[in-house]
C-alpha cells in the first residue's frame, strides 16, 4: 500500500491499494459513515425519444459515497463500499442516490473520517510496512502429495494442491518415473505461484525425507527454485502441517515480523497460561476490562471482527487505555487458526505483567 496524500485538517487520507492484503486492511480500516472517494462506473439512464425505451449507457465518474456497508470479497479480488453519493464530479450524476464503489488492486481511494482513530492508522502503516518485506510460501510435502499455502497478512490461504500415485514399491522403475513427474509438477507450480505473487522464499516441510529428496531434486534442476528454499521438520501434511511451521517460529525466521506468525504465536502463549494456570492471562470483557483497569495488561489481543461489532466503542476504549499505559495492542485477523481459537475465548484476551487476583 502506498499513502500518496494526507490532509489532517480534512481528515482525509489518500492512498494507492497494490495487492490482495492491502485490500484485507482497507476493509478494517473504512468504518460505516466515512465517505469513500474513487473512480468508478455508473449507470445512466437515457431516454433516446418517445417511442423507444431507455438506453443504459455506463459513464465513468469519480464519486464520493458514504459507506453503510462494507464488505470484503476475497474471492474477486474487492472490497466493496456501499452507500448515498455525497460528491459527484459530473452534474447528471444524483446525489444521494446509492452507489457501490468497487476497490481492487491497482484502485486509488480517498478514505474520509471524523476522526481516525489510533487502530486505523497503526493499520495503514502495517500494510505500508508490509510491502516491503518478503513474502513467504509454506508447502508440506510427502509420498505423491503436496499441499501449499501462502502466509499473507490476514492469514494463511491455501492456494494449490499438487498430488499424483506413486505406484506400489514393486515396481521401483516406474515409481521412480512417477516421483520425478510429481516432483517436476510440484516445481512449475512453485514457480509459477512465486512469479505471480512476487515470493522470495518458500519453506518446504513435511514429516519424513522426501522433502529432501525433492530440495535435492531442485538443486539439479530447478537450481534457481532451490536457492530460495528453506527445509523444516513437521510430524503431518496438509493444513495442520502448515500451521506446525508457523508455530515452531519458522516463518518469523524466514519472514521476521510476520504478521500472522506473530499473533498464532501470542494466543498460544494466552492457552498455555491458561492451561498451566498461572493468573497472567486474562479473557473475556469483563476480565480484561479488570485488568485493564489495574494497568496490568502487557499486550492486548483483539479479533479484527468486534472492531466492526456492538461494542466496537467499549473495545477501542481498552485499547486506548492500553496504549497509554505503555502496553502493546494486537488485533488478530479472524481469518486463521490463532483467530478461531482467539474467538472461542471471546475474541478478547490479555498477557498480563502481573496477577489481578
Amino acid at each position: 500500500m502506498q499513502i500518496i496524500e494526507e490532509k489532517p485538517k480534512e481528515g482525509k487520507v489518500k492512498l494507492k491499494v497494490e495487492t490482495l492484503d492491502d485490500l484485507w486492511h482497507l476493509y478494517h480500516v473504512i468504518d460505516e459513515g466515512d465517505v469513500v472517494y474513487a473512480r468508478t462506473l455508473r449507470k445512466q439512464s437515457q431516454r433516446a425519444d418517445s417511442l423507444r425505451a431507455e438506453k443504459v449507457e455506463v459513464i465513468p465518474v469519480y464519486l464520493g459515497v458514504r459507506a453503510e456497508k462494507v464488505n470484503f470479497h476475497r474471492f474477486a479480488n474487492q472490497v466493496r463500499v456501499t452507500g448515498p453519493i455525497v460528491y459527484a464530479s459530473r452534474d447528471d450524476v444524483p446525489i444521494g442516490k446509492y452507489h457501490t464503489i468497487a476497490i481492487e488492486e491497482g484502485t486509488v481511494v480517498t478514505i474520509q473520517k471524523p476522526r481516525w482513530k489510533e487502530h486505523h492508522i497503526e493499520r495503514i502503516k502495517e500494510a505500508v510496512e508490509a510491502s516491503k518485506r518478503t513474502k513467504v510460501m509454506i508447502v508440506v510435502i510427502d509420498e505423491g502429495e503436496a499441499d501449499i499455502a501462502l502466509v499473507r497478512e490476514y492469514g494463511v490461504e491455501m492456494v494449490a494442491g499438487v498430488r499424483r500415485n506413486l505406484g506400489g514399491k514393486r515396481y521401483n522403475t516406474d515409481r521412480e518415473s512417477e516421483e520425478k513427474r510429481f516432483f517436476h509438477d510440484l516445481a512449475k507450480t512453485m514457480a509459477e505461484l512465486m512469479e505471480r505473487e512476487r515470493i522470495e522464499k518458500a519453506i518446504v516441510a513435511g514429516p519424513g525425507f522426501v522433502k529432501e529428496t525433492f530440495h535435492e531434486f531442485l538443486r539439479e534442476n530447478y537450481p534457481e527454485l532451490a536457492k530460495k528454499v528453506v527445509i523444516e521438520d513437521t510430524s503431518v501434511t496438509g493444513r495442520t502441517g502448515i500451521y506446525e511451521v508457523i508455530k515452531r517460529g519458522t516463518v518469523d525466521r524466514v519472514y521476521h515480523e510476520n504478521r500472522v506468525a506473530k499473533e498464532v504465536q501470542l494466543v498460544e502463549k494466552v492457552l498455555e497460561n491458561v492451561a498451566r494456570n498461572t493468573g497472567l492471562t486474562a479473557y473475556g470483557l469483563r476480565e480484561v476490562e479488570e485488568a485493564v483497569n489495574y494497568g496490568a495488561v502487557e499486550t492486548l489481543l483483539v479479533l479484527d471482527e468486534l472492531l466492526k461489532g456492538e461494542h466496537r466503542e467499549r473495545i477501542e476504549e481498552l485499547m486506548d487505555a492500553v496504549r497509554y499505559a505503555r502496553g502493546e495492542v494486537v488485533v488478530v485477523s479472524s481469518e486463521h487458526e490463532g483467530g478461531e481459537k482467539l474467538k472461542a475465548l471471546g475474541g478478547l484476551a490479555a498477557l498480563l505483567r502481573f496477577r489481578v487476583r
